[in-house]
């Protein structure tokens, strides 16, 4: 069967914007309207969907491993072996976060778990590496998301996030900034295209609106471009909404403390995260005070 995309369509078939894929007969037994359209070869359009939901692992298995492949984990498969393995490096000061997603991940765990790492170029802070064992569904999805063992961003991977994904990818490598009210996700390995690709995900996905940065670094002396995804107060708001319930680790809960200097917009934000976290009240307001009494802007 034939299908085509369509591209924010007014197409009758079909309802509210977006890129969707509709087969032939459906696209041309209807009028046309003012859209743009791009036909693509003969497929089935939930190909893709069936390869990673007959992959036997969980669903919670599966969205961390895609979160933390964005963020600070990857799979990769060794010389000599046949299966790939998934790993993940976290700082030491990040124990618990680490331990509490190796307990979800047992279906694919060693029995060795959690290696201590010296540390190395990029920090000076002791390392904790998880090696999962090298197992036939690892490298299945290993065949979906990479090419020649380098990782591919690809929007037909990408519809597989979950929440839980997006939690695990934010905790990874997201920060709140700006005076405690933006937020970035620093997605330096990236290319710009890749950028794009991403951008767009979370748009159409989630709604969840991202602007890319460009930063000059320079390393081993040489100056290099990289691109980050940046979240306006209210685009970060509702990804944080999004995604809180679905990694509770108290060491972490500082990376979902947005700070305001209108008590009211404070107060209001401090009750959704109790009404997640009621248990951690305490610890919620004792990190936002701590975090303004470091601020200038907070001190004025």
């Amino acid at each position: 069967m034939s299908f085509y995309t369509v591209k924010y369509s007014l197409h009758p078939a079909i309802s509210g914007k977006g890129e969707y894929l509709i087969p032939r007969e459906v696209f041309l037994e209807k009028p046309r309207r003012d859209y743009e359209i791009k036909e693509i070869e003969d497929m089935k359009p939930d190909l893709h969907r069936k390869r990673f939901s007959q992959i036997s692992l969980s669903s919670s298995c599966k969205s961390i491993i895609l979160g933390s492949i964005l963020g600070d984990g990857s799979l990769k498969i060794y010389p000599k072996y046949k299966n790939a393995r998934f790993w993940i490096r976290h700082s030491l000061i990040q124990k618990e976060y680490m331990d509490w997603k190796v307990r979800q991940l047992d279906e694919i765990s060693n029995p060795s778990l959690v290696q201590l790492q010296d540390p190395n170029g990029y920090s000076g802070n002791k390392k904790l590496l998880y090696q999962s064992k090298a197992c036939e569904e690892l490298s299945r999805i290993h065949e979906l998301l990479y090419s020649n063992n380098h990782l591919k961003i690809k929007r037909s991977w990408l519809n597989h996030l979950t929440p839980l994904s997006l939690a695990i990818w934010w905790l990874d490598d997201g920060s709140i900034i700006g005076n405690g009210k933006r937020g970035v996700l620093c997605t330096d390995p990236f290319s710009q295209y890749e950028h794009k690709l991403l951008k767009r995900y979370l748009e159409v996905a989630w709604g969840i609106t991202t602007r890319i940065g460009i930063l000059n670094r320079v390393y081993k002396g040489k100056q290099n471009q990289i691109y980050r995804l940046y979240l306006n107060n209210e685009s970060l708001k509702s990804f944080l909404k999004l995604i809180m319930r679905y990694a509770p680790v108290k060491s972490m809960i500082y990376k979902y403390c947005l700070l305001y200097k209108d008590p009211k917009l404070q107060e209001r934000w401090i009750s959704e995260m109790i009404a997640i976290f009621p248990e951690w009240e305490v610890k919620i307001r004792e990190i936002i005070k701590v975090r303004k009494h470091r601020l200038k802007y907070f001190r004025k």
